[in-house]
């Protein structure tokens, strides 16, 4: 395959990430200082394409964008600076679905089931091991981008999970699969906790017990009608409905 047809089939049917992702990694980087038209020739978007959040995007433009910022600012913790003030419109509709969850448990649930909402290609799950809980999560450009996309999601993640439980927030220790950016110190400073690297997975890890600690919003009705959109937002729900009007 031709590079050109090769970029033309990533564009329309290769694997997709929410835009709002790809729009916040953007405006970091420009307000870092990168030049916002070398990132769109790098990435081959427009402004235009960053405009409506629920628009899908090649998967591959966000390490791209990580890519040249590690170059302008080597070992660096940059995506926990990101994480730090990045909005919950991030995460779209799935930031509500966790604040309007019932408790810890049901709000990981949620990341877990609808994560692919956010991008095709991201792995979650929340396994119960011994006294551990352990929300975690791996996607195929954590090997391209040195693990700074994993960062900010498990940062952002880690934030809206705190402000949804309160100060009661039970999170006792986070790994990555990749090396530190930076010193280990800021990583720890951040989450407030032991952060250990070149783990297995990108994780969050509770007390299991902890799992029943109730969020500070959970509303019954609000969480039913929010569910329903991640529903029709989930690309396996999308198929399931075309098959019903089939048969």
């Amino acid at each position: 395959m031709s590079e050109l047809r090769r970029t033309i089939y990533d564009r329309f049917y290769g694997p997709k990430t929410r835009a709002s992702i790809v729009a916040n990694t953007f405006n970091y980087a420009v307000g870092r200082g990168l030049d916002a038209g070398q990132i769109i020739f790098e990435t081959g978007l427009t402004r235009a394409d960053l405009i409506d959040p629920k628009t899908r995007l090649p998967e591959e433009a966000v390490p791209t964008i990580w890519r040249l910022l590690d170059h302008a600012y080597p070992d660096q913790a940059l995506a926990l600076h990101m994480a730090s003030a990045a909005p919950f419109s991030f995460f779209g509709p799935l930031a509500q679905g966790v604040q309007y969850s019932q408790d810890l448990k049901s709000a990981l649930e949620i990341m877990v089931r609808y994560g692919a909402i956010l991008s095709d290609q991201v792995h979650a799950g929340l396994i119960e091991l011994g006294s551990e809980a352990i929300f975690c999560s791996n996607h195929p450009v954590d090997a391209i981008d040195g693990g700074y996309g994993a960062e900010v999601a498990v940062g952002l993640s880690n934030r809206l999970l705190q402000a949804s439980i309160g100060r009661n927030y039970p999170l006792i220790r986070v790994e990555f699969a990749h090396r530190p950016h930076g010193s280990r110190q800021v990583y720890e400073d951040f989450f407030g906790v032991p952060v250990c690297f070149q783990q297995a997975h990108n994780a969050l890890i509770f007390r299991r017990e902890t799992l029943t600690s109730p969020t500070l919003r959970y509303d019954a009705k609000l969480f039913q009608c929010i569910q329903e959109t991640l529903n029709f937002l989930h690309p396996g729900y999308a198929w399931a409905s075309g098959l019903k009007g089939i048969w």
